[in-house]
């Protein structure tokens, strides 16, 4: 009955963009209305309706949890694993003058450790709801969380370093290109890009793999599930020099990592610079 309940709220939650889960305007407008004591419980939950941010299925002991325990745990769990990715990949590219750029935050750990490294952050989603989340559960003075409809407000050739986790692998090619486009606008002349995807990953399939899938499973899973998609190292490398970047470097995630303390440590970084003028 839970895993029921679960699927039916993922699907009230989805946005009108691709992937954009919980991007319902409802989300949004429930949790702005919800009282100030409680707005963290309301937003923990909410993660929990979405397949991308808190998982029943990554702990064994987690079906047994009643509710409020599961989601603190997931909230404890973020937390640590997104300071884990801080200090050990992105810290010894920050300094406190700098201004950066987390596209994809979703409910915000991530941009919460890095802003305290650095002048400000910017905190970018198509996850109306999800970005609600990072104003409850992760604000700070020094953070600004914006849809990407308002991307225009962050000045053009104003960031240092743009970064995004978790986000390349669930996005189409065409897609992906308009992010490199659109984060290389933000990026300072020799501003620095890290990326993390998933390259070469056994047992996921290509974009064309999903597409020429016309089952009803495969159409709804299109349509309603998280897309996971498998590139090669090469395609990523001329889509980042498409876009304008230049000192292309594809290094293991693990190479950084010394304990693989999220799946994101099996996977790869990519680091580049915008080229051009």
């Amino acid at each position: 009955m839970r895993n029921y309940l679960s699927v039916i709220m993922h699907i009230l939650t989805l946005g009108d963009e691709g992937q954009s889960f919980l991007g319902a305007k409802w989300v949004e407008t429930l949790l702005r209305l919800t009282p100030a004591k409680y707005k963290r419980r309301m937003a923990l939950t909410a993660l929990s309706w979405s397949p991308h941010y808190f998982f029943r299925k990554i702990n064994p002991e987690y079906p047994r949890l009643p509710h409020s325990a599961f989601v603190e745990r997931e909230f404890a769990r973020s937390k640590t694993t997104r300071e884990k990715l801080c200090e050990y990949v992105l810290l010894s590219h920050l300094s406190s003058t700098q201004a950066v750029l987390d596209y994809g935050c979703g409910p915000g750990f991530l941009a919460h450790c890095v802003s305290r490294h650095v002048r400000t952050v910017y905190g970018v989603d198509l996850s109306r709801g999800a970005l609600e989340c990072a104003r409850i559960l992760n604000s700070s003075p020094t953070i600004t969380f914006l849809h990407t409809t308002r991307l225009s407000e962050i000045e053009d050739c104003s960031i240092d370093i743009a970064y995004s986790f978790a986000v390349i692998q669930h996005v189409t090619d065409s897609a992906f290109g308009k992010i490199l486009t659109a984060v290389r606008s933000k990026l300072k002349q020799g501003g620095r890009l890290i990326i993390h995807t998933a390259l070469d990953e056994d047992g996921w399939r290509s974009e064309e793999d999903w597409r020429r899938d016309t089952s009803l499973e495969g159409r709804l899973r299109w349509k309603y599930g998280l897309h996971c998609f498998n590139r090669d190292g090469e395609a990523v490398t001329g889509m980042c020099e498409m876009a304008g970047y230049t000192s292309i470097v594809i290094q293991p995630m693990q190479d950084l990592c010394p304990e693989n303390f999220d799946e994101v440590c099996t996977q790869h970084l990519i680091c580049a610079v915008k080229g051009g003028t």
